[in-house]
């Protein structure tokens, strides 16, 4: 579904990534991880131009995305994007959050839409929030908005950029458990983390990045009981 070859992005004097190559199949749960500053956001923003690569190629849906004649907004549709930090609309109702991309880019009716949106509110437990605006709800309830908020225009791949990280931990819970509901309907996800407990029960490769490359990548199983490089297993030692 996703193939990256040869990605590099510098900004100005700093090369955060140095050549990563990986291919994304359908229905996988990719679950990065890795220290601060490894590329991991990075690699994330370039597959939906968020970023836009130094060099190198980005195939979506077999469509080569990083070609400067393509509509990008056109492939952001099927690209659902979650971020750390929710990126609400403040100043409209959770309802209107949902339903906006969708019926201003004509792809539903508003009827649809809202009749989409509520289905999806029950699915994440905020049905009775529609009408609520973002400042009054938790982080955590925020962040399964968000999360809504993508799956409304039917993605076929969902990006999730620390989603946990600006939350309190007691929310995180919550959040996390919405994501693995998500991984269970077959959703192709690519997921950066600091959660090692979802990279170990949801993912179905792992992978470790570290100086904007990936070091190593596995089957949770595999990765977390027999890490092979050296950096992986002084990072596990760390944060397990």
């Amino acid at each position: 579904m996703i193939i990256v070859k040869d990605l590099h992005k510098t900004f100005e004097n700093n090369h955060v990534l140095k050549g990563v190559s990986y291919h994304v199949h359908q229905g996988e749960k990719i679950v990065i991880v890795g220290p601060s500053g490894s590329g991991k956001s990075t690699f994330l923003r370039c597959l939906n131009l968020l970023e836009t690569p130094t060099s190198g190629e980005i195939w979506f849906d077999g469509q080569l995305i990083t070609d400067e004649k393509v509509n990008i907004d056109r492939i952001r549709q099927h690209m659902g994007m979650v971020f750390q930090n929710f990126n609400l609309f403040n100043n409209h109702t959770i309802m209107d959050n949902i339903t906006l991309a969708p019926v201003k880019l004509k792809l539903m009716s508003k009827e649809e839409a809202s009749e989409k949106a509520l289905t999806l509110l029950d699915r994440v437990g905020l049905r009775e929030k529609a009408d609520a605006y973002p400042s009054q709800l938790s982080g955590g309830q925020k962040q399964r908005i968000a999360i809504v908020r993508s799956l409304a225009m039917n993605p076929r791949v969902m990006l999730f950029d620390e989603p946990t990280s600006a939350l309190d931990p007691e929310m995180v819970g919550e959040v996390l458990a919405v994501m693995k509901e998500l991984a269970e309907t077959g959703m192709t996800m690519v997921v950066v983390t600091h959660e090692m407990g979802f990279a170990r029960e949801v993912g179905t490769k792992v992978l470790f990045m570290d100086e904007g490359r990936i070091m190593e990548e596995n089957t949770p199983a595999e990765f977390f009981a027999n890490p092979r490089c050296d950096r992986l297993k002084e990072f596990l030692s760390k944060v397990l």
